[in-house]
């Protein structure tokens, strides 16, 4: 319907892809003197709660017992997944590519604070995991653009037609549903 908005959906794919390919070329400049280096910036355990606000330690218990609904939510997205995805034969994702721990690796954290990485790491690759099999779900259900914009959109959702297009949705529904088995 509106090829402009097409078009600007794809320069932002493209640009998406280079900032990864920019992500990947930064991490390889790591060096092993650079790993070395920042043991010196490691922080004991003792300096590191005497400078923590008791507040933040107070409300630690609330932050971690998070946990207890984020394995529920895995569970259920790997149950989800297992039956739903083969029924509509929808490529199941690989969830190691949603939870990186690659933090822990970093000599300045003491152990608390990789503690903190880690479950920080783990939640955003929940919600990164959760996001993808439901863009996957909408995807093959109801792959039609909203009429209102939205601040923040899944990748899949640029490949979506455009609000009120019944012609193109029931001409792309099947193409869109069988770009789902190859992914």
């Amino acid at each position: 319907m509106n090829s402009k908005i097409d078009e600007i959906f794809d320069a932002i794919r493209v640009l998406e892809e280079n900032l990864k390919k920019e992500f990947e070329q930064e991490e390889e400049k790591l060096s092993s003197d650079l790993l070395t280096a920042q043991k010196k910036f490691k922080e004991g355990l003792l300096h590191y709660f005497a400078r923590t606000p008791l507040l933040h330690i107070l409300t630690a218990p609330i932050i971690y017992a998070g946990i207890i609904p984020a394995f529920i939510l895995e569970v259920f997205l790997y149950l989800y997944q297992m039956i739903n995805f083969r029924v509509y034969k929808i490529a199941p994702l690989a969830r190691q590519n949603y939870f990186v721990y690659d933090r822990a690796s970093l000599e300045f954290l003491n152990i608390v604070e990789k503690i903190n990485c880690f479950y920080c790491s783990y939640f955003n690759g929940l919600l990164g995991y959760a996001t993808e099999i439901v863009a996957r779900t909408e995807q093959f259900w109801c792959p039609i653009r909203h009429a209102r914009k939205l601040r923040t959109h899944h990748l899949h959702y640029t490949k979506f037609i455009p609000y009120g297009d019944g012609k193109r949705y029931r001409e792309e529904l099947l193409k869109l549903r069988e770009e789902l088995m190859n992914q």
